[in-house]
């Protein structure tokens, strides 16, 4: 399927579709706001489960995703992030067919960590929040997120 098929809004970009992990969860979209980042997917058949919602596993993946490069590029930290760790609260269902959206927040930065707050939406209103601490372990500090990064979308 192409990816103008999952009719993704405005400035939404396809994301390494092939690449790692991501190529099984995806087709993954990336909106580059300059001083921060948006993921979003279409909740299709491959990401429901028995019930026909969106699997939380699906929600929290990319929210995790979301926090991760968003601590990169809000602090203009070089390296990969890794979650140290990651709470979720599910606040409402997620349908399939919905366009679903990760958006992320710098709450503090120390040293050498990232603390970070998150909210998903589906279809404009919020289905999870989260909260998570972010880290660039020694040893990833070469990986240059800007590489992947599509053009600014000015809203």
């Amino acid at each position: 399927m192409s990816f103008e098929a999952y009719n993704p809004p405005a400035g939404f970009h396809p994301w390494e579709p092939d690449l790692y992990y991501y190529g099984t969860i995806g087709p993954l979209f990336l909106q580059n706001l300059g001083d921060k980042v948006v993921f979003g997917f279409r909740c299709g058949e491959k990401h429901v489960n028995a019930a026909r919602m969106c699997h939380g596993g699906m929600l929290f993946t990319l929210m995790d995703i979301n926090l991760g490069f968003n601590a990169n590029i809000q602090t203009g930290r070089p390296g990969f992030m890794v979650t140290v760790n990651m709470t979720s609260d599910f606040l409402a269902p997620v349908q399939q067919g919905q366009w679903v959206e990760a958006h992320g927040d710098v709450v503090k930065a120390t040293r050498s960590l990232v603390f970070m707050e998150g909210r998903l939406y589906a279809d404009g209103e919020l289905s999870l929040r989260a909260n998570a601490v972010m880290k660039a372990p020694k040893g990833l500090d070469e990986y240059n997120l800007s590489d992947v990064l599509p053009p600014v979308h000015k809203v």
